[in-house]
């Protein structure tokens, strides 16, 4: 009985111990990705600015989750273009531009699980010698809940490589065409 009681105090021990560390964990994260494109700003613009081109260039498109249903709306491209999508591997959420230039970039915010998560995030355009940086950064507020402060140690490593791996087709699709 003694070590029943020990085992479930030290079970109480690490969850409080958890909880209080979590509680002193960053409430917000950050993930941010470069890449330098030898083009136009409006070559690249035209690519970040229209969400139906995303599907072409992002890591995030129906080739990867086949069961991820896309609709668009607002207008083809600018602010207050958006999209949702929604599927079994993909879960709800919708993005939408709030502010595009095309010689400096554009800005979104993203909502998942119908406002259960939200963010903010842009691709901005540098000029860099002869071509563009293209800098894409995500960023949001974790609140006070511990447990989603742990998630936020762990955004740079789940977003970070799907940011590469766009930005990288971005690249290929912008560069190819010679523009």
């Amino acid at each position: 009985m003694k070590i029943v009681k020990r085992i479930l105090l030290l079970l109480l021990v690490l969850v409080v111990l958890f909880v209080v560390v979590g509680l002193f964990l960053p409430s917000h994260y950050r993930v941010e990705r470069s890449v330098s494109i030898r083009a136009k700003p409006g070559a690249i613009y035209a690519q970040i600015s229209n969400f139906k081109n995303w599907l072409q260039w992002t890591a995030w498109n129906q080739t990867k989750y086949p069961d991820m249903q896309v609709k668009f709306e607002g207008p083809e491209s600018g602010v207050g273009a958006a999209y949702t999508w929604e599927g079994k591997s993909t879960g709800q959420g919708q993005i939408r531009l709030t502010r595009a230039d095309p010689d400096q970039g554009i800005s979104y915010d993203l909502d998942f699980e119908h406002g259960k998560y939200k963010s903010q995030g842009a691709i901005t355009l540098e000029p860099a010698g002869e071509g563009v940086k293209v800098t894409w950064w995500n960023q949001g507020d974790l609140g006070s809940n511990p447990i989603n402060r742990y998630f936020g140690l762990m955004m740079d490593r789940m977003m970070g490589p799907d940011f590469e791996e766009g930005l990288k087709n971005l690249k290929g699709k912008v560069e190819v065409a010679g523009n």
